[in-house]
C-alpha cells in the first residue's frame, strides 16, 4: 500500500481522495488484526476458564463421592454397629433435605407430576437403597461397588421391554464382558472374603435391578414436565416417610438412633454421610450439563475404580487377582459401550444435518 501511493504521488496521479481511502483502509486492516487477536484471545479465555471448571467439577466428584464410599465403608466397619440399611435411610434423609432447600432458592415450588408416579419411583427407590446396604453385610465393598455399577445390563433390558427402546447388538455383547467381570469378582469374594455370604450378591443383585428401573420410570415422569429438583425431592421425601414407618416398625431405626446418640464418633460420622450425598450428586449433575454423558461415564468410572483401590489400601483385606481381571472386564465393557453410544449419536448427527 504505501509502495502504491509513494509511487502514485511520483507520477503526479495522487489525489487527496486516494490518500483518505488509504488511510481508511489501512485503519480497517488494523482493526481487523485487532479483531482477530481479540477473538483468538477469547477463545483462549474461554477454553482455559472450560478447563479449569471441568477439573474443578472432576476434583469435586472424585473427592466427595470418595469422602462418601469411605464413610461408608468405615461406618460399616465400627464396632457393633449392624444396621446397614440405616446409611441407606440417611441418603435420603440428606438429599430429602438439601433438595428441599434448593426449591425453595431457585423458586420452584410446583408439583406437576401425579403423587401415584412418585409413590412408584419411591418404592424402587427404597428397594434400591436399602438392599444395597444390607449387602455389606455379606460381601467386601469393592464387590459391592462393582455389581452397583453394572446396572446397564439390567437397564437395557428394561428400556427395551418398558419404554420399547432399540438397543444395539454390541451393547448387549459388551453387557456379557461386563456380566463377566461380576462373575469374577463373585468368585474372589467366594474366594477370599471370610465373610461371603451368597445372600450378599442376591440383595446387591435385587438392588442393582431396583435401580434400573429408576431412569427408566423416571423418563415417564419427566414427560409431565417436572423439573430434576421437583422430581429428586418429592421422590425422596416420599421414600424418607415410606423408610421412617417400615424401619420404625421393624426396630431397625430405633437401634441405630440409640447406637448413634450412644457413640458421638458414630453420631458426627453418620451426619457429615447424610450430606455428602448430595454435594457429590450436584457436582455430578454440573458435570453431565456441561460436558456431556459421555464424559460423565468416563469420569465415574474412573473414580469408581479409584474408589475399589481406596478401599484396599485403608481397610485392608484379601486380594485376588480376580478382583483385578473383574474389574477390567467390568470397567472396560462400561468405557467401551459410552464411547460407541458417543461416536454412534455423532454419526447420526451430521447424517441429519448432510454431513458426510
Amino acid at each position: 500500500m504505501a509502495l502504491l501511493s509513494s509511487k502514485a504521488k511520483a507520477n503526479g496521479d495522487y489525489s487527496e481522495h486516494d490518500e483518505a481511502s488509504d488511510s481508511l483502509l489501512d485503519k480497517g486492516a488494523n482493526s481487523s488484526s485487532f479483531n482477530i487477536t481479540k477473538a483468538e484471545t477469547s477463545a483462549e479465555k474461554s477454553k482455559r476458564e472450560g478447563l479449569v471448571r471441568f477439573v474443578t467439577l472432576v476434583s469435586g466428584i472424585v473427592f466427595f463421592f470418595g469422602c462418601h464410599n469411605y464413610m461408608q465403608e468405615l461406618i460399616m466397619n465400627l464396632p457393633g454397629f449392624d444396621v446397614g440399611i440405616f446409611l441407606g435411610y440417611l441418603e435420603v434423609l440428606g438429599v430429602a433435605l438439601c433438595s428441599g432447600v434448593e426449591r425453595q432458592v431457585v423458586g420452584d415450588t410446583a408439583r406437576r407430576a401425579p403423587w401415584s408416579s412418585y409413590a412408584t419411583l419411591c418404592g424402587f427407590l427404597v428397594i434400591s437403597s436399602a438392599t444395597s446396604n444390607i449387602a455389606l453385610k455379606y460381601i467386601n465393598y469393592p464387590t459391592k461397588v462393582v455389581f452397583r455399577s453394572c446396572k446397564l445390563i439390567p437397564t437395557m433390558m428394561i428400556a427395551v421391554a418398558y419404554n420399547k427402546k432399540n438397543v444395539q447388538n454390541y451393547e448387549f455383547a459388551l453387557g456379557g464382558v461386563i456380566s463377566l467381570g461380576m462373575v469374577c469378582f463373585a468368585v474372589a469374594d467366594f474366594t477370599v472374603y471370610p465373610n461371603f455370604n451368597p445372600l450378599g450378591l442376591i440383595l446387591v443383585s435385587v438392588s442393582v435391578v431396583a435401580d434400573a428401573f429408576l431412569p427408566n420410570y423416571q423418563e415417564r415422569i419427566f414427560d409431565f414436565g417436572c423439573t430434576r429438583v421437583e422430581l429428586t425431592y418429592y421422590t425422596n421425601i416420599l421414600s424418607l416417610g415410606m423408610m421412617t414407618v417400615f424401619f420404625s416398625a421393624s426396630g431397625d431405626l430405633q437401634t441405630a438412633f440409640a447406637y448413634a446418640f450412644a457413640n458421638p464418633h458414630a453420631l458426627l460420622l453418620m451426619t457429615i454421610y447424610t450430606f455428602l450425598a448430595y454435594i457429590a450428586i450436584t457436582f455430578h449433575m454440573a458435570l453431565v450439563q456441561e460436558f456431556g454423558g459421555v464424559t460423565t461415564v468416563l469420569v465415574g468410572n474412573t473414580r469408581k475404580a479409584l474408589t475399589i483401590v481406596m478401599s484396599f489400601l485403608l481397610f485392608p483385606k484379601p486380594v485376588s487377582y480376580l478382583y483385578v481381571l473383574g474389574g477390567v472386564f467390568v470397567f472396560g465393557g462400561l468405557t467401551t459401550i459410552a464411547y460407541w453410544k458417543e461416536k454412534t449419536s455423532s454419526s447420526r448427527d451430521r447424517g441429519a444435518d448432510g454431513k458426510v
